[in-house]
């Protein structure tokens, strides 16, 4: 890994590109390509061959920065999932892809700004929606991986909150997701503007849930600095507020009820 050259991943870079150019001349052409399965099986090796390279080593991972690699890949990725089929080798494929994501962008921040710039939020719509789980885990991955407290900010635009929504979906439905877990602890709760925000979108057993995780998070046995204390002090403020907003109206349906329906409530 060390002693790749980098005329290696010019190859695979290459190797991408076509690809990408027999994709698109699928939809151009509104023909379906002969040999597409080892279209797809050449394109999840390259990715493997790409993600292994990535792995603890700087060196390759600014390489393939500078060639081009991510944002060659980030369009690949968006052709492939508009390919109309769900077989093995197409997830094969774009699972290699968000893992090459994930690892390319690992302890690297300018391989992570690269990638927010070209994915961002597009890819992360589209990926965390998707019916395969293991894509959606790898999708939250490459998200985990990218975020800062600044990009946790670009996620109030209206526009961006969906991507936060969908991640607290993910929690939702697949409870052993540890990066969408992750990504809202971490990251998500760091933020009571964004909180406040979501707060209003969600359904009443959503709201559940994220308040589950603040609790979690507040009874982690780490202990938390004075600004980590500020911001659920914050949060206890903003759920205080909505709490006494919302407690008139439990009081007039308790009143309406009869005591059958007063022991329901209790």
């Amino acid at each position: 890994r060390e002693m790749a050259e980098e005329s290696i991943f010019q190859n695979v870079l290459e190797i991408l590109m076509s690809a990408s150019n027999e994709i698109e001349q699928i939809y151009k052409d509104s023909c379906e390509l002969v040999d597409l399965d080892t279209c797809l099986l050449l394109i999840a090796e390259c990715f493997r061959c790409l993600r292994n390279a990535c792995v603890e080593c700087a060196k390759n991972q600014h390489v393939m920065r500078n060639l081009g690699l991510i944002s060659t890949s980030v369009h690949l990725i968006k052709l492939l999932h508009g390919i109309q089929i769900k077989e093995e080798l197409l997830l094969t494929a774009l699972r290699c892809s968000l893992q090459f994501l994930g690892n390319v962008a690992a302890g690297n921040g300018d391989s992570q700004n690269s990638i927010w710039k070209c994915a961002f939020p597009d890819l992360f719509l589209t990926c965390l929606a998707y019916s395969d789980e293991k894509i959606v885990a790898y999708s939250c991955m490459v998200l985990f991986t990218c975020l800062n407290s600044e990009k946790v900010r670009e996620l109030l635009d209206p526009e961006n909150l969906t991507v936060a929504l969908h991640i607290l979906k993910v929690y939702k439905e697949q409870l052993e997701s540890e990066w969408s877990f992750l990504i809202v602890t971490d990251h998500l709760l760091k933020c009571p503007e964004l909180v406040k925000a979501l707060y209003a979108k969600l359904s009443n057993q959503e709201r559940v849930t994220l308040l589950e995780l603040m609790m979690v998070k507040v009874s982690e046995k780490n202990p938390v600095n004075s600004e980590e204390v500020n911001v659920f002090m914050r949060h206890a403020e903003f759920l205080a507020g909505c709490f006494q907003e919302k407690c008139e109206a439990v009081l007039k349906l308790t009143s309406a009820a009869d005591a059958e329906d007063e022991v329901r409530l209790i």
